[in-house]
């Protein structure tokens, strides 16, 4: 049985909660192949995160939605599976294509694992992803204005909506916040920057959705978008069967990526 790593526990156990609303601690232990004491003390750190509810003998969902965290927050979550869903993501690209980015950081790792030599013109009002692509060589980058939101280094209001209508694109790159399978949805949790992408999407030829396997089975705030033909699902492997034969019922393509093993002594 493999053995994980606190963080990967603790993203495991978000994930089931996710699927199934309520876990016993017994039943935790058993899945994750540790004691029941593991299990109680990271169930106690994440209610005090306030990931979840504690209760006799097990825990349950604190909310099924997913609330906006700041983007330092969201990026230091699942840093491994967004990485190989960037990566996964960035050969679908093809050369001469013009891009959206959005807000998401694994669309942040999606832009650090595009290749140079595709002389790719870059459309982001995420700040992030344009200070990363400045300097490297073979990209033209334009940046949306708007109103630099709270939580994260990204533009967005009308003035950002507005620049989107000027320019068809050949993909634009999401992130998630939350994944219903059965209904087939994709969710946000900050509505303006939902708003944004659900215009961008009208004016791309393709969409590529990137959601590590946690945001599936969630809701949030904001539905960005509906599954359909011409929007491929890049995820990782640690989706449920079950979700992904779902997913793939909406005629979307579903990507799962690899996600490397922990180096030794992680």
């Amino acid at each position: 049985m493999q053995k994980h790593s606190q963080t990967e526990r603790r993203d495991l156990i978000r994930h089931l909660l996710a699927q199934e609303g309520s876990l016993r601690v017994e039943e935790l232990a058993e899945r994750l192949s540790v004691t029941s004491m593991t299990v109680r003390r990271d169930l106690s750190a994440m209610e005090e995160e306030g990931v979840l509810v504690r209760t006799h003998g097990g825990c349950t969902l604190q909310s099924p939605m997913a609330r906006e965290l700041s983007f330092s927050e969201k990026d230091a979550l699942r840093a491994r599976q967004k990485a190989a869903i960037g990566r996964e993501a960035a050969r679908l690209v093809e050369r001469n294509a013009s891009i959206f980015i959005d807000t998401g950081t694994t669309a942040l790792h999606f832009a650090r694992a595009l290749r140079n030599d595709l002389n790719l013109r870059i459309f982001t009002n995420n700040l992030r992803v344009a200070m990363d692509l400045f300097g490297r060589d073979g990209f033209e980058v334009i940046v949306y204005g708007g109103r630099l939101a709270t939580q994260s280094p990204d533009l967005v209001g009308e003035i950002a909506l507005g620049r989107v209508r000027d320019y068809r694109l050949d993909v634009a790159a999401l992130g998630a916040d939350g994944v219903d399978p059965s209904r087939g949805e994709v969710y946000g949790a900050d509505m303006h920057a939902s708003s944004l992408d659900r215009s961008v999407l009208t004016q791309a030829a393709q969409g590529l959705v990137l959601a590590d396997s946690s945001k599936i089975g969630r809701a949030s705030l904001s539905l960005i978008t509906r599954l359909r033909t011409g929007i491929t699902l890049v995820t990782d492997g640690e989706a449920l069967p079950r979700d992904l034969r779902l997913l793939e019922e909406t005629g979307a393509e579903i990507v799962v990526a690899d996600v490397p093993e922990q180096p030794e002594g992680y």
